[in-house]
């Protein structure tokens, strides 16, 4: 594609001058790897435009931008200056490949990075430990860990391969519990909407704290549970092929509700399933699928299993109850 039309349809994007069927389609071909160099290009000179005369519209024009890429800001924005606004918005344009969202912000030197529904995302922390983020989880992290440990912020669900390191505790704080290591491999499942956090480990030793309790000290195949409504704490043996078993896409249930089966799915296949049936929250379920079963396959399965029929429409999933 030539230069100068590649220039014309990213200004006329970012000015937010298209109609929303339309932004989607751009978007789409903005993240795509052709042309990649000359979209950078293009969007840099719009950005240095736009610095140089920013203004009350060019604010606006940013806002809708942001809103439209789901970025959002970690310092206050009293302390952005608009420059490193203008950037972290041209930026995630080009890193949004694999359902994930990448930024770092200049102020603080923190990075974020989003993994959607539907979606998996692996990388390297700063001192080269492993992560694998599932479906629908947020990490943060500083740029370079300080020189007394090295804190993540958790909110979903990551499995976590750590470099040891004694003098420098690995540090994974959620909004119910923090995880101390010092260098092992561990599963820390949190999400915001579930009603348990767990963490598995799966080698060396690591160390829970839940809130207002004392430490857990957790040995390898033990799984620790913590309910946020009564504040229990529960310790099991665990199977360690179970523990990372969604990284190579399987979707293991063990002694699962019906609600944490349905929450999984909606992450996994970025999707919406509704459902009129009353299942007590004290039936459970325990079933395993292969690798990269597709939805349909899985609900034929639960279907049969749980006893209810499904219809799908697009990304919505109606459960109906049979009688």
């Amino acid at each position: 594609m030539k230069k100068n039309i590649i220039a014309r349809i990213l200004r006329k994007y970012l000015s937010g001058r298209f109609s929303s069927d339309t932004e989607e389609r751009v978007q789409k071909w903005i993240i795509k790897d052709k042309d990649i160099e000359e979209k950078e290009k293009a969007s840099l000179e719009y950005w240095n435009e736009l610095e140089a005369k920013a203004d009350p519209d060019t604010e606006l024009v940013l806002d809708r931008v942001n809103q439209r890429i789901g970025y959002k800001e970690i310092v206050h924005r009293p302390f952005y200056q608009k420059s490193a606004r203008i950037a972290a918005v041209l930026i995630p344009l080009f890193m949004m490949t694999g359902g994930y969202l990448y930024y770092t912000s200049t102020q603080n030197k923190w990075i974020e990075i989003s993994v959607a529904y539907g979606g998996k995302k692996h990388f390297l922390l700063p001192d080269s430990s492993e992560i694998w983020l599932n479906a629908g989880t947020v990490v943060k992290y500083p740029k370079e860990f300080s020189k007394v440990q090295r804190l993540v912020h958790l909110d979903g669900e990551a499995y976590f391969s750590i470099r040891k390191n004694t003098s420098k505790p690995f540090i994974v704080e959620t909004s119910q519990l923090s995880v101390k290591v010092l260098g092992t491999k561990f599963n820390v499942k949190a999400y915001a909407d579930d009603e348990l956090v767990t963490t598995t480990l799966t080698s060396g030793k690591v160390e829970v704290i839940p809130p207002t309790q004392d430490p857990r000290i957790l040995k390898p195949n033990e799984q620790l549970t913590y309910d946020k409504k009564t504040s229990a704490v529960n310790i099991t043996e665990v199977s360690p092929t179970d523990t990372d078993g969604w990284i190579t896409g399987k979707l293991i249930f063990t002694d699962a509700p019906f609600t944490e089966i349905l929450q999984t799915l909606e992450r996994r296949y970025n999707v919406t399933i509704n459902h009129t049936m009353n299942i007590p929250a004290s039936k459970q379920y325990t079933v395993r699928f292969l690798k990269n079963e597709n939805l349909e396959e899985i609900l034929s399965v639960l279907s049969e299993m749980i006893g209810f029929s499904y219809q799908k429409q697009g990304n919505k999933v109606e459960l109906i109850k049979k009688q």
